[in-house]
């Protein structure tokens, strides 16, 4: 199931390659399609990474959210200073996910960073617009849109995935399917809608959520190796994990022999959220969906 050509491209490389090439294939979420890549050769060898490199891999992701939230609800209200503090704590692995590898991470951060990381997380929490959320209701009872199917990673199963003609689409479970912010927010119980208007909402309620949990688990963060040598086997081994990104699910699914790729397949929440564009009929709607979830290269 080939979405991209990037993939082929990886073909052949050692597994090292995976963090510097996905980190550069899309600019919104290069610490989730780096993280994925990296998470499904563990998977592969059955890799166990330390608690202190799974904390900041879960920073980093959870910083990459807030900044692409706050990026796509830059078209509705001046979010400029939140998506910089969410690109500036993604940073933890390193400009594009350097310090992100195999058996976890090569560095960790300083007690002195890792306190500016928090001021900076509450100071986040400070620019969080409440009423915002209000005003979208309000618009919500005045312009009717339509609901959403959702789909998120914690309960996604790849055979259901349908491709959907050109530019690529995919269904899911033959349905048309939302991945992102809304669908992770209706999870979570903190929005009791699929509409459509509730997109814009869950960006907000969730850059709360994850800058609150950055900083829980900044002050978790033990200043201790966050890295162990990974054990690579000879032979044949496949693997594959869906996480969270920005922009909604990312699947990544690696087979090898040894350190070598041998085969690479990629599926993003772009193809899903494309069919959902393509099936409204209402200007707003199509409004929000190439505004907040339409990634620029589809």
């Amino acid at each position: 199931m080939k979405i991209r050509g990037f993939e082929t491209s990886m073909m052949g490389r050692d597994i090292d390659f995976i963090p510097p090439a996905m980190s550069r294939l899309c600019c919104l979420n290069e610490i989730s399609h780096a993280l994925a890549g990296v998470m499904a050769v563990e998977k592969a060898h059955n890799i166990t990474v330390p608690n202190e490199g799974q904390y900041l891999r879960e920073i980093a992701r959870l910083g990459e959210i807030v900044e692409v939230d706050a990026i796509k609800l830059k078209e509705f209200k001046n979010t400029d200073e939140l998506a910089d503090i969410g690109s500036k704590i993604k940073s933890v692995l390193g400009k594009k996910a350097k310090y992100l590898t195999v058996g976890g991470v090569l560095e960790n951060i300083s007690d002195k960073r890792k306190e500016k990381l928090i001021n900076l997380a509450k100071e986040g929490l400070n620019l969080v617009d409440k009423d915002f959320v209000k005003l979208v209701d309000e618009r919500k009872a005045k312009i009717p849109l339509p609901d959403v199917e959702l789909i998120e990673a914690y309960n996604f199963d790849v055979n259901k995935v349908e491709i959907n003609g050109l530019p690529k689409t995919s269904l899911y479970d033959g349905k048309v399917v939302y991945s992102g912010s809304l669908a992770r927010m209706y999870k979570e119980g903190l929005i009791n809608s699929k509409n459509l208007w509730d997109v814009l909402s869950a960006r907000m309620i969730e850059i709360e959520i994850c800058l609150n949990k950055i900083i829980e688990l900044l002050n978790k963060l033990k200043l201790t190796q966050p890295y162990m040598e990974p054990i690579i086997k000879d032979g044949k081994a496949v693997g594959e994990a869906v996480i969270e990104g920005g922009e909604g699910i990312v699947y990544h699914k690696v087979e090898l022999l040894g350190r070598e790729i041998l085969d690479y397949t990629i599926l993003t929440s772009e193809n899903f959220n494309k069919a959902v564009l393509d099936s409204v009929d209402n200007d707003e709607a199509k409004r929000i969906i190439q505004l907040c979830e339409r990634c620029y290269y589809l």
